[in-house]
């Protein structure tokens, strides 16, 4: 009894004890969010039943440009990131439930009606979002950009899930994935449409996954899709890059090897007591 106590303690003070489908709050460190499923459309994904994204093969993971016509520069787009059975990879870390992200990664989103969108961020100091104590996270993607393969040197790279300006009716920020609700505007006889995520809950082991979704209007530096209504839905696990072992377990652990060092010295001094008084008979 008292040995299942001590593991207990000791568990839920490293913060690895869980029940599955409750919530336990992330604790300040670093982590990482892997995308492992989901959809991407010009449109509903989930009412299409279309769009699923894909583990990226090296091919489809970035494009290379040589040319500098146009709109674009020389240079390779994309993630570069292909063929680990995730669609994702973001490093964060968490201080008072605050994000700021140090690493983005995405596999591109195949079978478009404008070909691939090949994705990546240059700069993520942007990046940011939040985790309450509830599992409710947000995450503004500041500074993720796209370009689609149909239009790369036409139309070149451009901001990503930023909100359309061009009709005068966006706000020309980043739209922020939610696991609560996201909306988008109507265009023309297209009604917008309202998607929602799910809250983290524990997976056990330090680990969290949840559901977050983005529906929004793409923006204005993209010309001919300026202002398309367009829906993303990403499946997501959280896991600790670290467990941090705070300085209390580590007294915990020196207080307990003490004890056990007194006893053993204690118990090694009953077996060799009678020893030495049988020699000083003899």
């Amino acid at each position: 009894m008292k040995k299942t106590l001590l593991a207990t303690s000791i568990a839920l003070t490293l913060g690895t004890t869980t029940a599955q489908g409750a919530f336990t709050s992330l604790s300040d460190g670093s982590y990482q969010m892997t995308i492992t499923g989901g959809c991407f459309e010009l449109g509903n994904c989930i009412s299409s039943g279309s769009g699923a994204l894909q583990d990226n093969t090296s091919a489809q993971a970035s494009i290379d440009i040589t040319s500098t016509s146009g709109a674009l520069s020389a240079g390779t787009y994309g993630s570069g990131i292909a063929g680990d059975g995730l669609m994702g990879v973001i490093d964060f870390t968490l201080s008072s439930g605050n994000i700021s992200v140090t690493s983005f990664s995405q596999d591109s989103y195949l079978n478009t009606p404008f070909g691939t969108f090949f994705l990546y961020a240059p700069d993520v100091s942007g990046m940011s979002g939040s985790i309450d104590t509830a599992g409710n996270m947000t995450f503004d993607p500041t500074g993720s950009m796209a370009l689609t393969s149909l239009l790369a040197t036409g139309l070149g790279a451009n901001p990503w899930n930023i909100d359309n300006t061009g009709n005068g009716l966006g706000t020309g920020l980043y739209d922020t994935w939610v696991t609560g609700t996201s909306s988008n505007r109507k265009k023309g006889c297209c009604p917008g449409f309202t998607l929602t995520g799910s809250a983290l809950q524990d997976a056990g082991a330090g680990t969290w996954t949840g559901t977050l979704v983005i529906a929004g209007n793409i923006g204005s530096a993209w010309n001919g899709l300026d202002n398309t209504l367009y829906s993303n839905v990403y499946d997501i696990t959280i896991t600790a890059s670290a467990v941090p072992v705070s300085a209390a377990v580590w007294l915990f652990g020196s207080g307990l090897a003490g004890l056990i060092g007194v006893a053993r010295r204690r118990r090694s001094g009953r077996l060799t007591k009678p020893m030495q008084l049988s020699r000083n008979i003899f």
